[in-house]
């Protein structure tokens, strides 16, 4: 499949370097800032290297969390994933990644997880870990978070796309709606003026990069954050969510998804899962 981001552009060049140098590349962000494309992007290069990857991708991993068995205790909202899924999840992801850290250590195989953050998604990867050898690796540096940051002027491009493509019957995968992008850019702003920013948020505050960057600095504190800057478009076409998220991807069988479930249910009480879940960002 062509690439693309063309091989003269400094973001492929910058995609080439974060492959030649980690073992671990966690793709993370707020939605409308590209992730989808440059997980994908980034899987050719590390191919077009000779290197092997495995991929984890949140909207993947979580659905084996939601089956009818599970959702009897932990059911979904409207549209929305239940907080003790994101929980399970997140529980899943790091006992996966030990395994993989001990299988692969010494060889050139990189693993790729697209990790949201935003409202507790794989927010694993980035709270400092009680386990010594899952630590070590997160805080290494063979591990990397890499964060897409649209200029404006390239934010509201896909800003303007998004509200071609998206409506509440979309067939086609185009990621979050408008009115969601806002909302979340919104509770971004609030989160910078806890870290001590004052951000009239009065109305809608308007899309900052630099407000973004500051926010997930102090997020990505414990790990190697490397924003990705992101100052030219590309031509992207339309794609069904199937060939935007590779299902072929690692995830968790129905039993062992079970056993998450079950751990879950048995040591979070509801009150306590809500009080995780709402402080996802202070880490």
């Amino acid at each position: 499949m062509q690439n693309i981001i063309p091989q003269t552009s400094e973001i492929y060049k910058e995609l080439q370097e974060i492959a030649n140098n980690n073992k671990l590349v966690v793709f993370s962000g707020l939605p409308g800032v590209g992730k989808s494309l440059y997980i994908q992007e980034f899987q050719k290069i590390v191919r077009e290297q000779g290197k092997e990857i495995d991929v984890i991708q949140w909207d993947v991993a979580r659905k084996s969390f939601e089956s009818d068995e599970i959702a009897k205790h932990f059911p979904m909202g409207n549209g929305t994933v239940h907080d003790g899924v994101k929980i399970m999840s997140g529980l899943w992801l790091i006992d996966t990644l030990e395994e993989w850290i001990l299988k692969n250590n010494d060889n050139d195989r990189i693993l790729l997880i697209e990790a949201p953050l935003v409202g507790h998604r794989f927010v694993e990867l980035i709270h400092p870990s009680e386990n010594e050898t899952i630590e070590a690796f997160l805080s290494s540096e063979k591990t990397v978070v890499v964060m897409p940051i649209p200029t404006k002027q390239v934010r509201r491009k896909i800003e303007e796309e998004r509200e071609r493509q998206v409506s509440e019957d979309a067939k086609v995968w185009s990621g979050a709606k408008p009115s969601v992008m806002l909302m979340l850019w919104k509770m971004t702003c609030g989160i910078a003026n806890e870290f001590g920013m004052d951000i009239n948020m009065e109305g809608q505050p308007p899309y900052s990069p630099g407000i973004y960057e500051y926010v997930f600095a102090e997020i990505l504190k414990h790990r190697n954050f490397e924003p990705l800057i992101i100052d030219e478009i590309f031509e992207v076409p339309d794609q069904e969510e199937s060939e935007l998220h590779s299902n072929f991807g690692l995830k968790a069988d129905n039993e062992t998804a079970e056993k998450y479930a079950q751990l879950v249910k048995e040591n979070y009480s509801d009150e306590r899962i809500e009080t995780i879940v709402s402080k996802w960002y202070l880490t």
